[in-house]
């Protein structure tokens, strides 16, 4: 029965005793020990009354070995007893009913242990280390409490060791304070917590007092008991634990297991890690299965095999098309050509080659999927495939439009303005490249001021309203429709201050619609210039037609189409003439400002070809800064101009030539000019003089070889009118006066007697001797409002004039 009674309360004190070396008890004790230390100095009396010591019982200090403590808690007004010391409510079951059940506690609310007369309560510790409790655990399981490293039981710093008694021990030897051991120096300072005697004080005997093992190291170190000043408290009455609790075999075996289960992990993991690192070495020559890159499956090959089998792709990947793209624009080039390239070793390493990495062996069991492929840049090449690009895409920002192509409505789209950062765009292609075929560069873009949406929008607009159909446009008596398609024609897209408008070119549109209908307009007449029969200028100045006003129409036509009925007035206006008055300068015909006339001779071919050049002549019209230019009026001259061959002698031979005798009318029209005081730019006298024409103020006629030129630099038009009458030729030119000519002769010098030529030609036309050679000097002084403005002075030397003897061939003979 007492065994079983023993058994039990070893059991329970075991228990009891496991809890109290827990963490948190731990730190609950140093707490109440640091409390109770407070209050022994005031309550010193009262704990010599309530402790009564066992007889014979003293402190055993300075026995030079660490004393054997044992620590009570009594709870305080600061720290309540824990539950489970406390004695359960009267309605709160027993867990045990037996024998060792824990007695009620009385009124005084004091447990079975602590009253008068019960056994002492003797802990046993646990002298095993517990590798998981620390401080750390201790301060983690209450983070309320204040907790204090002085006093562990568990510190092995071997700097000091606390002897802990019980309150038992302490008011037995009437001790006035709690020393603490320090096993460095021999001294034992005054506890913080409750008050602790010297281990051993309150037992009885025949029972051990329950002891707490002390550090090896302090065996030898004396002990020293130290004042200290006690609070009173509360009267406690503690009885002394009988006897100490022994180690059971179970605990003794706790220590063993722990090695062992040490021991065994640590073989686990060596063995883990030794397999690990030979699965690494084994797959190391290997591609993971399921593996590909560039599209190209390379799982489960060798690393040699995977750079084959990826290098047979690399050419045609790098032959692909590359676009290269800014701001809409785009470039076309190739990867080789930009320097772009696959590493293809560098690929490959990525998934092969030994490494500890985790991934790599995962890839092996799941599978590598999609490896990214390694580049190789040119920098050079891609700095130049890059600056083309530049040239091709950077520009100015252009409008968008909208094209009138033949009724059909067309956006043409625009483009923003670009400059491309090749530097920066250089990083993005080669970080982009062979993920992608189309890489957008690095670029400042700015939109044109009419994007391809607004183009988009006005091309609506003239679709819906404008172009949506014909418009019908009514005039006096008169009607038409103008087709969609006809104001398209002369319609274009220009971009105005507000976007896009729609021009059209009114006179254009307008022309086209009367010449569609010419009942829409009447002709005007043209004004014209004529000479009567008494040789008396007579003017014409014409008459405005009636025609569609081209400046309105325009406008007209956008007003018909926006209206509901799409119709519209027919805008009407005077329609000049095609020549004018204006035109032709008639203004300025007030009166004959020169006029010369030379003799006929007796050719009727000959007069009549003059009679032909005066009328080619008359109505000829030089506006101020024109040329009167004789060989581009008369021509052409052939026969169907009315012109025929007359006699023509060269150095006696008679011959016929096509409009002969117009060397007149050179004569004649050359002395019109040159008493106009025109400038004059071409002309040439005949090489034998002709009575019939002014000495040295003449001029022949041949082609534009020899020609008659002259300028009209007066500020007004002039007109030539040329007839035959009584025998001599005349020109005359009407026009406004201008300038005042005077004119000198010089005497006839180096004069030459004519002599005989002989001709034995058969069409030999034999002639009396003519005219003498000379040289002559003509003077022409031009002046403008009295002021001399121009002097001509022209020298010419004529050749004699020959008499022609025709001969023939005997003669000849004869006279040799």
């Amino acid at each position: 029965m007492a065994r079983g009674r023993d058994a039990g309360r070893r059991a329970g004190d075991e228990e009891l005793a496991k809890r109290r070396n827990s963490p948190a008890h731990r730190s609950l004790r140093k707490r109440a020990q640091r409390a109770d230390a407070a209050r022994a100095a005031s309550a010193q009396g009262s704990a010599d009354a309530l402790v009564e010591p066992d007889e014979g019982a003293s402190p055993e200090v300075g026995t030079g070995s660490a004393p054997d403590v044992v620590e009570e808690r009594v709870p305080t007004t600061e720290l309540q007893t824990p539950m489970w010391l406390s004695e359960p409510s009267a309605d709160a079951p027993l867990e045990d009913s037996g024998d060792d059940a824990v007695a009620e506690p009385d009124d005084d609310g004091l447990p079975e242990w602590a009253r008068d007369g019960a056994p002492a309560y003797v802990p046993v510790f646990d002298p095993a280390p517990r590798p998981s409790e620390d401080e750390d655990d201790v301060n983690d399981e209450d983070e309320h409490l204040d907790h204090d490293d002085e006093g562990d039981p568990r510190d092995d710093s071997g700097d000091h060791t606390v002897a802990r008694a019980s309150v038992l021990g302490a008011a037995a030897t009437g001790t006035d304070a709690v020393a603490t051991w320090d096993p460095t120096d021999g001294t034992a300072d005054a506890a913080d917590g409750a008050g602790v005697t010297a281990a051993g004080a309150a037992a009885t005997p025949g029972e051990d007092a329950a002891t707490e093992p002390a550090p090896a190291s302090a065996a030898d170190q004396p002990t020293e008991v130290m004042p200290a000043v006690v609070e009173p408290v509360a009267p406690v009455t503690v009885t002394p634990a009988s006897s100490a609790a022994a180690p059971t075999s179970e605990e003794q075996e706790v220590p063993k297991r722990r090695g062992r289960t040490w021991a065994v992990l640590t073989l686990t993991v060596v063995a883990v890690g030794v397999a690990y690192v030979g699965a690494q070495a084994l797959l190391s020559g290997s591609v993971p299965r399921e593996t590909e890159s560039l599209g190209v499956q390379v799982g489960g090959m060798s690393a040699a095999e995977a750079e084959g089998a990826l290098s047979s792709h690399v050419d045609d990947i790098a032959a692909q098309e590359l676009t290269l793209e800014a701001g809409g624009q785009s470039y076309v080039t190739t990867a080789q050509a930009a320097g772009l390239g696959i590493d293809v070793e560098g690929t490959v390493a990525q998934v092969t080659g030994f490494t500890l990495e985790p991934q790599r062996l995962w890839m092996h069991v799941v599978g590598g999927g999609e490896v990214e492929a390694l580049t190789t840049v040119d920098q050079a090449a891609l700095e130049a495939a890059l600056a083309e690009a530049s040239t091709a895409m950077d520009g100015d920002a252009v409008d968008a439009t909208v094209a009138l192509d033949e009724g059909a409505i067309e956006v043409v789209p625009g483009r923003p303005s670009v400059e491309i950062d090749q530097e920066a765009s250089a990083d993005v292609v080669a970080q982009s490249w062979p993920g992608t075929l189309t890489v957008a560069l690095v670029a400042q873009v700015e939109e044109p001021s009419v994007t391809d949406e607004d183009a988009q929008v006005f091309a609506d607009e003239l679709e819906t309203q404008v172009l949506a159909g014909p418009v019908t446009l009514t005039g006096d008596d008169v009607e038409t429709q103008v087709a969609p398609e006809t104001v398209a024609a002369y319609s274009s897209v220009i971009s105005g201050p507000t976007g896009l408008e729609l021009e059209i070119d009114g006179e254009g549109l307008a022309a086209q619609l009367v010449t569609d209908d010419p009942a829409l307009a009447t002709e005007g007449e043209n004004a014209s210039v004529t000479f009567d029969d008494n040789h008396e200028i007579v003017i014409n100045r014409g008459q405005p037609g009636i025609t569609i006003d081209g400046e309105v129409l325009a406008d007209v036509v956008v007003q018909a189409a926006s209206s509901p009925d799409r119709t519209g007035e027919l805008p009407y206006t005077a329609a000049d003439p095609e020549v004018s008055a204006e035109d032709l300068g008639l203004d300025d015909f007030k009166e004959i400002v020169s006029e010369f006339d030379t003799p006929l001779t007796a050719e009727p071919i000959r007069t009549q070809n003059l009679r032909t050049a005066a009328a080619d002549v008359t109505g000829t019209i030089i506006q101020p800064g024109e040329q009167f230019n004789l060989h581009e009026v008369l021509s052409p001259i052939t026969a169907e101009e009315g012109y025929g061959d007359a006699h023509v002698i060269v150095d006696g031979v008679l011959t016929s030539g096509l409009g002969g005798g117009l060397s007149q009318m050179a004569t004649t029209t050359y002395n019109v000019g040159y008493f106009a005081g025109y400038e004059l730019i071409q002309h040439r006298p005949h090489s034998v003089w002709f009575t019939r024409y002014p000495a040295g103020r003449e001029s022949t006629l041949w082609g534009t070889t020899i020609n008659v030129v002259f300028e009209n630099n007066t500020p007004y038009a002039a007109i030539f009118n040329s007839y035959v009458s009584g025998g001599r030729l005349h020109v005359e030119l009407w026009s406004t006066p201008h300038f005042t000519v005077e004119t000198s002769a010089s005497p006839k010098t180096n004069i030459k007697e004519p002599g005989v030529k002989e001709v034995s030609a058969a069409n030999c036309e034999a002639k009396s001797a003519g005219q003498n050679g000379f040289t002559i000097t003509n003077t022409r002084t031009v002046f403008l409002d009295g002021e001399q403005v121009d002097k001509n002075v022209d020298t010419w030397t004529y050749k004699a004039d020959d008499a022609i003897k025709c001969v023939s061939d005997e003669d000849d003979s004869a006279d040799e």
